[in-house]
């Protein structure tokens, strides 16, 4: 005879174990995917992201309230938390604030300019 509290919980790892090999999982920037970004973004290096303000191509532009930098598997990160110069896409405000920011992975750096 089997014991129901053993086959409950063989069920219940079972289970989890088949739910994370099902899970979805973040796209891996390696692999070639493309975002769509907004035609009107400019192209260039970010160096040093500092407390409100980032350098880009050599330029120190000021942050707009509320910027938000993405990585390459498109999620929010710090400025603090970009290490070394980074190819990106920037969007600038009204003001000339820098408002929205994305690293761009090997093949998205590698793509030529929308016209």
């Amino acid at each position: 005879m089997s014991d129901p509290l053993v086959a409950a919980v063989v069920s219940s790892i079972i289970s989890s174990v088949a739910g994370d090999a099902v899970a979805p999982r973040p796209p891996d920037p390696t692999m070639g995917i493309v975002r769509m970004l907004p035609e009107e973004t400019r192209k260039g290096t970010m160096t040093s992201p500092g407390f409100g303000h980032v350098v880009i191509d050599g330029t120190s532009m000021p942050l707009s309230p509320g910027a938000q930098i993405r990585n390459e598997l498109n999620m929010l990160v710090m400025p603090s938390m970009i290490a070394g110069p980074a190819p990106v896409r920037y969007q600038v405000d009204f003001t000339g604030s820098v408002y929205r920011i994305w690293i761009l992975s090997a093949t998205e750096a590698s793509l030529p300019e929308p016209r």
